[in-house]
């Protein structure tokens, strides 16, 4: 019998042994305790006052910072929303097509220039004030449309491939023919 055999065998009899613990429990056996036969005297009542509760509004007030993060929010979740609806628009629902452009836009060094603001410019409007967020929303509007542009590109270079090199034809002059280069098999 191998290792993993007895092991396997092993766990397989631990499981089931847990298993049946947990439906075969011992039935609880009543054991009868006696009281003590001395009675407490009653304690005092004391009255006690009602708790008195502050009257604070049932809603907070939030702060001018909160109302503004979560307009930021809302603002970010809307460019979000509306830079997808391009992409879909540039593609024309082609995901698989979106994903190949992306991907081969990428791997050139325009592209790699793109994500390296992009990450640039999420890191400095995590850590911006409201009034710095302003500027970098037009920053970031002016990376979207250069982001565009390439996907654009891209999906061009994909529906449009370039032509292949064009195929030397033999001189009809009476050259001889290329010969095809021969075929190694190893």
């Amino acid at each position: 019998m191998s290792k993993t055999t007895l092991v396997l065998i092993l766990a397989l009899g631990l499981g089931g042994g847990f298993l049946i613990a947990r439906f075969v429990k011992p039935t609880p056996v009543a054991v009868d305790i006696p009281k003590p036969a001395v009675v407490e005297a009653p304690r005092p009542v004391v009255a006690v006052a009602p708790l008195v509760r502050p009257t604070a509004p049932a809603i907070t007030e939030k702060s001018a910072d909160d109302i503004a993060k979560e307009e930021f929010k809302a603002r970010a979740k809307a460019f979000a929303e509306e830079t997808k609806k391009m992409v879909e628009e540039i593609s024309g629902g082609d995901q698989a097509k979106v994903q190949r452009a992306m991907f081969a836009g990428m791997m050139k060094p325009e592209g790699q220039a793109i994500m390296a603001e992009a990450r640039e410019l999420g890191e400095a409007m995590r850590n911006a004030t409201p009034a710095d967020r302003e500027a970098l929303t037009q920053r970031s509007l002016a990376l979207r449309d250069r982001a565009m542009n390439a996907l654009r590109a891209e999906m061009a270079a994909l529906n449009n491939p370039a032509p292949a090199a064009p195929v030397a034809q033999p001189a009809a002059t009476g050259a001889p023919a290329a010969q095809p280069a021969p075929v190694i098999i190893m």
